[in-house]
């Protein structure tokens, strides 16, 4: 699959917030992620690379079923892109974090950093606020 055509990185992460977070199509990731992207936060339990993309993506939708995310600010510097984001859902689907579904709605805050090269993010860095979560779960 081709990858996002932008020639400012910026486009290509505002680009994957509006569109691959609520798509229900994990192949659409694959205009995104290079094939070797690294993440440097991943959770252990997930498989590296693209696939552990696809993996984390497929938990928040399971257990947040109407997930949402908001790019709250964004900053670049050359091929990184530094982005604070808050996810919000409802909590109906598969167990987050180990707690069955809650119903309630919940707000996650985070800021990641993101490489991109050649109009794809190759590279990854983020903090999530699971504390912030986890209160609301509870």
């Amino acid at each position: 699959m081709e990858a996002v055509t932008a020639d400012d990185p910026r486009v290509l992460v505002r680009r994957l917030h509006a569109e691959a977070m609520g798509a229900r199509d994990l192949d659409l990731l694959d205009r995104y992620f290079a094939p070797d992207f690294v993440s440097h936060n991943r959770p252990p339990e997930l498989p590296p690379g693209l696939a552990g993309v696809k993996a984390f993506f497929q938990l928040f939708r399971d257990a947040l079923p109407d997930v949402d995310v908001t790019v709250d600010q964004l900053l670049c510097e050359g091929e990184w892109v530094a982005v604070a984001t808050t996810t919000r859902g409802t909590h109906t689907g598969a167990p987050l974090l180990g707690i069955p579904a809650t119903g309630r709605r919940v707000e996650i805050t985070g800021v990641d950093m993101i490489r991109v090269c050649d109009g794809r993010i190759v590279e990854h860095r983020g903090l999530t606020d699971t504390v912030g979560l986890l209160h609301q779960l509870s």
